[in-house]
This record gives C-alpha cells, sequence and structure tokens, in this order.
C-alpha cells in the first residue's frame, strides 16, 4: 500500500468522529473539492487490490474498503463503528494486538498472518501498520493495509516442506551428498561427509571443496576427482564416476567413489553440481585381499604360480610385436631339505621368507619374482636382456644368497641352482619356456650345485595349448 501521510492536513480534514466521512483533496486536484470515503473506497476496490482499514485507539473502524467487508461478508457501512475485538476471535485478536500497539507507538509494521475468511480455512496476508496522526502530529489510531500472498505463502511453505524432506533424506542417506556450485564451491554438504573424510558438513559450506581436500593434503591424490569435475564445468560431460583415494582427517587412506552430475540453467550454462559420494574403503580392501589370495604366494608375498603364468604370457605377446627377448630364471634352493629334516618346518619357512626378502633386493625394480612352491622361485626379466646382464644378475642372486640365514634359535646357510632361459621373440609358448629353465636349472644341479647354467633355445616352438600345464621337477 502507498504511504499515507495521515497526517496531512490536505488529506485528513479533521480527526474527529464527526468529520471522518469527508477527505480534503490536494490543491492541485481541480475536479472536485472534497473526496468521500466511499470515492476512495473504490478508487482502492479498483486499483489497489488490498484490504484497507482506519481505526482509531480503542481499534474501532472509521473505514473500510470494499475488499475487507466482503472477507466478513458484510458490507463497509455495516462495519463502521465495530471494533476489532467485535470481529476477529480471541486467538486472532491476539496474534495481531501487538503489531497495532508497536504502531500506536509509533512504529511502521509488517507482517504476515493468516487471517479469518468466512467459508474457507483463512488466507494469508502481507500486513502493513502505519500510525494515524492527526494535524497536530498526535498518534489517534493506526491505517491498516494487507494484500493476499496466499498462493506464495502456501507455495513458499511447500517448499520449505519439500526442502525439510530433501535434506532429511540426504542426511539419512548413506552416501555423503556434496552440492557445488559452478566455482566448485560447497553449496550443501550432508552430514555424512563426516564419516568419509572426518570433517563436519559445517565446516565446509562456503569453501571451494578442492581446496578442502588439499587442506587434508589429498593435492595430487584428488587430481582424478578434479578432473572429472572440470569435465561437468566445460560441459563435455553431464555425469560421470571417479574412484579416488583420500585422506582422512586422521591421516588414514579412504577409498571412495563419487557419482557426479551437473545442472545448467535454461541457456545450457552449468549452474551447479551435485556429487554422491561412498566409502567404498571395506570393500576394496577385501577385494584387494581377495587379488592378493589368488596372485600371491601365500608364505613370502611373492607372485604364485597362476599370476607368474599370466605374466608370462602377457610378456610374450610383447615381445612378439617388439622383437625384444625375455629371460626366465629358474631357481631351486640347494640342501633345503636338510634345513626341514633338522629346524623344522616352521624354521624352514622361515628361511623361505629370508630368500624371498633377499631375491626382492637383488633383482631390479621392474622384474617379477615368483615362487612356485617349495624351495622353487623364478625371476621374469622382460628389459634389457642378455647373456651379460642376466649372468651379473644370476651373480647377485647367488651372493646375496650365501650369507647366512638367520632365524630364532639359530642360523644356517643355503645356496641356489640357477637354469637361464633367454626366450627370443620367436618362442610362442610360455609353458615351454618355463620347462627350458627348469631343464637348464637340472643341469646347474648335475654341475656341482650353486651354480648357473644357459638353456640353448630352440629357435621357434610349438604352441601348447594350456599355460596350466608348467611342468613340475620332482625333488
Amino acid at each position: 500500500m502507498p504511504d499515507l501521510d495521515v497526517k496531512s492536513p490536505e488529506l485528513i480534514r479533521s480527526a474527529s468522529p464527526a468529520n471522518v466521512g469527508v477527505l480534503a483533496l490536494p490543491a492541485q486536484l481541480p475536479m472536485s473539492s472534497t473526496l468521500t470515503f466511499d470515492a476512495l473506497g473504490r478508487i482502492l476496490d479498483g486499483n489497489l487490490g488490498a484490504i484497507v482499514s482506519l481505526i482509531d485507539l480503542d481499534t474501532r473502524l472509521h473505514y473500510v474498503n470494499a475488499r475487507f467487508a466482503k472477507s466478513f461478508n458484510m458490507t463497509p457501512a455495516e462495519m463502521i463503528g465495530k471494533t476489532l475485538f467485535d470481529l476477529y476471535d480471541s486467538a486472532h485478536f491476539n496474534a495481531f494486538m501487538p503489531h497495532i500497539r508497536r504502531a500506536f507507538s509509533g512504529e511502521t509494521v509488517t507482517y504476515d498472518r493468516l487471517g479469518p475468511v468466512v467459508g474457507s480455512a483463512g488466507v494469508w496476508h502481507t500486513v502493513a501498520v502505519l500510525p494515524w496522526r492527526d494535524d497536530a502530529g498526535k498518534i489517534i489510531g493506526a491505517v491498516s493495509s494487507s494484500m493476499s500472498v496466499h498462493e506464495l505463502k502456501v507455495t513458499v511453505e511447500a517448499l520449505r516442506a519439500a526442502n525439510e524432506r530433501l535434506s532429511s533424506h540426504m542426511d539419512n542417506s548413506p552416501l555423503a551428498v556434496v552440492e557445488l556450485d559452478e566455482q566448485l564451491c560447497v553449496l550443501h554438504c550432508s552430514t555424512q561427509l563426516s564419516d568419509v573424510l572426518g570433517i563436519s558438513a559445517q565446516a565446509v559450506v562456503g569453501q571451494p571443496l578442492l581446496q578442502v581436500l588439499a587442506a587434508l593434503g589429498n593435492g595430487d591424490r584428488a587430481q582424478p576427482l578434479r578432473d572429472a569435475l572440470e569435465r561437468l564445468q566445460r560441459g563435455s560431460e553431464t555425469r560421470n564416476r571417479v574412484e579416488v583415494a583420500l585422506l582422512h582427517q586422521s591421516g588414514k587412506t579412504v577409498y571412495c567413489e563419487w557419482f557426479n552430475s551437473a545442472l545448467t540453467n535454461a541457456v545450457g550454462h552449468v549452474s551447479s553440481m551435485m556429487s554422491l559420494v561412498q566409502n567404498t574403503t571395506a570393500r576394496t580392501l577385501a577385494e584387494a585381499q581377495l587379488q592378493q589370495m589368488a596372485t600371491c604366494d601365500p608364505l613370502t608375498g611373492l607372485w604364485n604360480r597362476r599370476a607368474l603364468t599370466e605374466r608370462l604370457e602377457q610378456a610374450s605377446l610383447r615381445s612378439r610385436r617388439t622383437g625384444e627377448t625375455l629371460a626366465l630364471l629358474f631357481i631351486d634352493l640347494d640342501g633345503f631339505k636338510a634345513v626341514n629334516d633338522r629346524y623344522g618346518h616352521a624354521v624352514g619357512d622361515e628361511v623361505l621368507c629370508e630368500v624371498a626378502r633377499r631375491l626382492l633386493l637383488a633383482v631390479r625394480q621392474s622384474d617379477v619374482v615368483a615362487r612356485l612352491g617349495g624351495d622353487e622361485f623364478v625371476v621374469l626379466v622382460e628389459f634389457d636382456v642378455s647373456m651379460a646382464s642376466m649372468r651379473a644378475l644370476c651373480e647377485r642372486v647367488l651372493v646375496a644368497l650365501a650369507e647366512r640365514c638367520e632365524f630364532s634359535g639359530g642360523y644356517t646357510t643355503v645356496s641356489a641352482s640357477i637354469g637361464i632361459a633367454l626366450c627370443p621373440s620367436t618362442m610362442r609358448d610360455p609353458v615351454e619356456v618355463m620347462r627350458i629353465a627348469d631343464a637348464a636349472m637340472y643341469q646347474a644341479k648335475r654341475d656341482g650345485k650353486g651354480r648357473i647354467h644357459f638353456a640353448e633355445m630352440p629357435q621357434a616352438t610349438p604352441t601348447v595349448p594350456a599355460l596350466c600345464q608348467t611342468a613340475a621337477h620332482q625333488g
């Protein structure tokens, strides 16, 4: 409602009830010298769409427009002289009177209220209440105007309830929910983020997500996530998924999966992004354990026969493409049976673990060390293979194994015989390579043990179908 300057003598000639039916026109309006309340009511009803009333300090009505009267199924004339207490029940009266008293004290007040309407459960209005002053500036009542905001209020309330339900669902979801703006700043975050990263949701709201992760020491670790979110920002993807290993606030590694999606506005620009974050640490560790059980020797942690066979097959395929030579070192410990017989299998296991450790130190980082079973070990060399380089590698292995091997309660010494098969790119059967290396190892034992022997390789060998048919030597 426009600010009715009710203390202006140009609008109100007199504040007394005797003159309340006539208002003086401003001097610049030439069409008439006076404006009746009826004429003013028609103007207010036809142009403002507002409910307007004028009350004195006793809350007695001196003016209402037709819209106000209609809400009570009355005419304006029927309402003049009634008090607000006559029209409203005590609950409504007590609800709005504090606002009116503030206007009586000189304040301009605005508030929303659910007003009674005959035939309905009520209608929401936004209400403005201003002091009504006489010519001397004394407050003699209040002017009230209200506009219906029912549809807006109902819509806002429905939106609030929907947001509250959504927030509840987000907080009760097993996944952490992170909402980002187009600059990757956190707009909203569910409480589950603390389970993933150990930081409270409130602490990250308003902060750039990647800076939050970097502060935990995840600068490089978060690179896959950064790349995925940037693809959404550029519009090259609308959704994606990425797995990352991040540092928890406690310093532990947390494996998590991020399901990211982008929301675009009317012109196609990304306006926000949503990420659902699942803590996959337990699953990832379990899968890694199963993978280790399937590919690693349970005693030494070296690769097992199955994993070595698969790797040898892959290396053979690569060798045929590149023309590079592979090497396979078949290592068998000399006199290990005597260690088991003298000290028992527990000490034998300690010795095998120490041998595995020394082999890993003796070979290059790119070489593969496997335990086939018992006291048999294999080293697969895929790069820089020559007779000279393999002889040097074998000598390092023999020197490493020659040192006495200590165990709980004593020590022993072991040596090894090594058979070497240099596999040319024309060699097509990895299993045959294993057999040839195994035979070369036995020749080293026949030559006096603690020795190395290079196998004589054929130019080409027919393919044997099953890789798992690796020949196991006796003894």
